[in-house]
């Protein structure tokens, strides 16, 4: 029984188990909160779930390298050694990397994440604001959109929209991490007002509008704007995003 508790198989048996254990105590640990209103949106399980097998295999292949160069540094020749050091290096960093970098695109829609830039604040604020009465504020408010505003409201359709607002964030990342932003935060090449389209272009209420009617050409040509008619979006450029 003692060689059989000592033997190579049951430690890596352990060393598979460890994180599988570790993620189980993190979860139990997570406290529930209280809540804060009266509904609350379903939760995405599946986020966090993807969170704790990233971290479960991260930490796998951190204990299986680590067994490998401690335990098992004079029997590298060995085909057991090889094959877990394979596994360790080689196999489970690729999961890892493609779930963190999924959950990292998921996360980097939400508002909270936008507003951890601090010149954001201002304009996060304000669609948060119950008084404002801003475009922002109003949908926000309304819930017109139910969730990752800033995303929505600031991300062009289809495939390339989504792959053109990921590489503008990693420019706005990189310009809130050296300090090259320039104030007041404008929107580089100005606002696509045909964005706000594809939400109200097909809607009822927006087409029994006779004057969407006659605009929509423009705004769709880029010579006329949602804001000529409605009111701004966002505070005026002397209010926004004080360093």
């Amino acid at each position: 029984m003692v060689r059989l508790l000592e033997s190579p198989t049951c430690g890596f048996l352990r060393l598979f188990t460890t994180p599988l254990l570790l993620t189980t105590l993190l979860l139990s640990a997570t406290p529930l909160g209280a809540q804060e209103a009266l509904y609350s949106p379903p939760k995405d399980y599946l986020e966090d779930a993807a969170k704790l097998l990233t971290l479960a295999t991260a930490l796998l292949a951190i204990l299986l390298t680590g067994w490998v160069l401690l335990a098992r540094r004079r029997k590298l020749e060995a085909f057991q050694t090889r094959l877990v050091l394979f596994l360790g290096v080689c196999v489970l960093p690729f999961p890892v990397m493609l779930m963190s970098t999924a959950v990292g695109l998921e996360q980097a829609k939400a508002v909270d994440f936008c507003s951890s830039c601090h010149v954001m604040a201002t304009f996060v604020d304000d669609m948060e604001d119950p008084s404002s009465t801003g475009l922002a504020a109003l949908h926000y408010q309304n819930r017109y959109i139910q969730e990752d505003h800033c995303y929505v409201c600031h991300t062009n359709y289809g495939l390339f929209g989504t792959v053109e607002a990921k590489m503008g964030g990693l420019t706005h990342i990189w310009e809130e991490t050296t300090g090259t932003y320039q104030l007041p935060i404008q929107a580089k090449g100005g606002y696509q007002f045909t964005i706000c389209l594809n939400c109200h272009g097909l809607s009822a209420k927006f087409s029994k509008n006779d004057l969407h009617q006659t605009v929509i050409g423009e705004v769709l040509a880029n010579e006329a704007a949602c804001t000529d008619c409605h009111v701004r979006s966002h505070p005026d450029p002397a209010g926004r995003s004080q360093p």
